[in-house]
């Protein structure tokens, strides 16, 4: 399913339009977001993130270990662009939009972007736009994989934690039955002496 998914995705912002790509790349982005949410707050069922802005749930995200601090810049970056297209019928997407973008862009970001590779900064716009959505979701679904694994790594640690002490108190509690057994019958034979 996830390879489906993936297809789709590189499908979408591999669109010729930019104003396509910045559209689908954006609702990308977004559902990713909200994966990330129903797996990171601790009781999602009781929220709607459907009706949290794009803003909101990305510093939702961050606030909870989804998304790096300084990589927040770049995704509300991404936001604008996408207002500045879908509430305005005469607004059009330019290079100084992608130039501005990369500006937000996180050291991290700008690398695994590969905005700075001659084989992508040297080609003209947007092909640079398609390589930051890409890094961004990418990030977006690694981050989400690391978190679920840190969960189960937690869990399996707890309950290692949880074998290891029933363990120690099965032993303790046969040490006292011996100790016990012991003490009985060392009386047994200190009375029988006597």
């Amino acid at each position: 399913m996830a390879e489906a998914k993936g297809s789709k995705w590189l499908t979408d912002i591999n669109a010729e339009s930019p104003l396509e790509l910045v559209m689908r790349g954006h609702l990308w982005i977004e559902s990713r977001l909200i994966d990330l949410l129903h797996d990171i707050v601790p009781f999602p069922d009781r929220i709607d993130f459907d009706r949290f802005t794009f803003p909101q749930k990305v510093a939702l995200v961050a606030a909870h270990g989804g998304l790096e601090g300084d990589d927040v810049a770049a995704y509300l970056k991404l936001n604008s662009m996408r207002n500045k297209v879908a509430h305005r019928l005469d607004a059009a997407l330019s290079s100084e939009d992608e130039v501005a973008l990369i500006n937000c862009l996180s050291a991290s970001l700008r690398h695994s972007s590969m905005v700075d590779d001659p084989s992508v900064s040297s080609k003209s716009w947007p092909y640079s736009l398609r390589h930051i959505m890409a890094a961004m979701i990418i990030r977006l679904e690694h981050r989400h994989k690391e978190l679920l694994r840190a969960r189960e790594d937690q869990r399996a640690l707890m309950a290692e934690v949880r074998r290891v002490t029933h363990e120690l108190r099965t032993e303790r509690e046969q040490r006292e039955v011996a100790r016990s057994a012991t003490s009985k019958a060392t009386a047994s034979e200190v009375s029988g002496q006597t």
